[in-house]
């Protein structure tokens, strides 16, 4: 079977609660809303591109344990296809606690590292990368990721790269990458300094073809040799923020399949994100694909 989208990267188990206010050390408070559900940036886009129509396949690691149980089926539950991820025995799933501020949706994450070892490059199914259109990496596993990205540029399939954090093999994979979407953590931690422009003119040296840097509640820029574009966020009560870059990331590369505008592929992966962020959790509420266009004819970007 071929793909629209296969996805090489990180996944986990968040466990997510909300509190009315963040406790001092040696304080408590009642967490209320608690919810169990799959996480991790490039799983959570495959989740994502599925819900809005593509066929999407996900490659990673995992252990025989009760948290790769739930990942699994995290991702079947969503017509994911789960094929391609690799089972370490007797060995530990990544996992993750998140508590929500209730008046903002902002989040604070305690996280528990995978104790499987790194996808390695005789593990990468490289068969599979050549029936995409787009591979999507995170850069989480980087020699895995460096082998995906290579073969996937001499198959002709295009490459997007999430860069949540600056770590080992970024920028090694700028290089193979045509659409390298920073968040503005990385922006910031590459360009030591708060100007997400200049960081993104010069992140465009390196080989991409397009730049883009999420920046959170201020929206979106993307930069490329022929045009800079600022895209607004929508105005949405949020409830928490979880996951709202992997979602845009889902949304923006479903444009990238519809071939649309750069203009259009913003502004949809913006709204998308966006109502995300109504319910507790990164995917309870990805919306679909007719929620994001009822969305788009009646809300204006703030």
């Amino acid at each position: 079977m071929n793909y629209d989208v296969v996805g090489l990267g990180q996944c986990c188990i968040d466990y997510l609660g909300v509190v009315g206010q963040y406790p001092d050390i040696n304080e408590k408070s009642e967490i209320s809303d608690l919810t169990v559900q799959g996480g991790g940036p490039v799983a959570t886009a495959m989740v994502t591109l599925a819900r809005l129509g593509a066929r999407t396949a996900f490659v990673g690691k995992i252990s025989d344990d009760y948290f790769g149980d739930l990942i699994k089926e995290s991702l079947t539950s969503e017509f994911v296809n789960i094929d391609n991820i690799i089972v370490e025995k007797d060995k530990r799933s990544q996992f993750a606690f998140i508590t929500i501020e209730k008046e903002t949706g902002k989040r604070t994450i305690f996280w528990s590292k995978a104790t499987v070892t790194p996808l390695r490059p005789d593990e990468v199914n490289r068969n599979l990368i050549s029936t995409a259109k787009i591979l999507l990496l995170d850069g989480l596993m980087k020699e895995g990721s460096l082998e995906a990205a290579k073969h996937a540029r001499d198959a002709g399939v295009t490459v997007v790269i999430d860069a949540g954090s600056m770590r080992e093999g970024s920028l090694e994979l700028i290089k193979m990458s045509d659409y390298f979407i920073a968040s503005e953590d990385f922006a910031r931690q590459y360009y030591n300094g708060n100007d997400p422009k200049a960081a993104a003119m010069d992140l465009l040296e390196l080989g991409a073809e397009t730049v883009i840097v999420t920046l959170g509640e201020k929206g979106s820029i993307s930069v490329s040799r022929k045009s800079y574009l600022y895209q607004p966020s929508f105005k949405v009560k949020a409830v928490d923020t979880t996951g709202c870059g992997d979602v845009f990331h889902g949304a923006f590369i479903f444009g990238l399949l519809q071939r649309w505008d750069l203009n259009k592929i913003m502004r949809f992966a913006s709204a998308t994100a966006a109502l995300k962020c109504r319910e507790i959790g990164g995917r309870t509420a990805i919306p679909d694909l007719r929620e994001v266009e009822e969305f788009l004819e009646e809300e204006i970007p703030k």
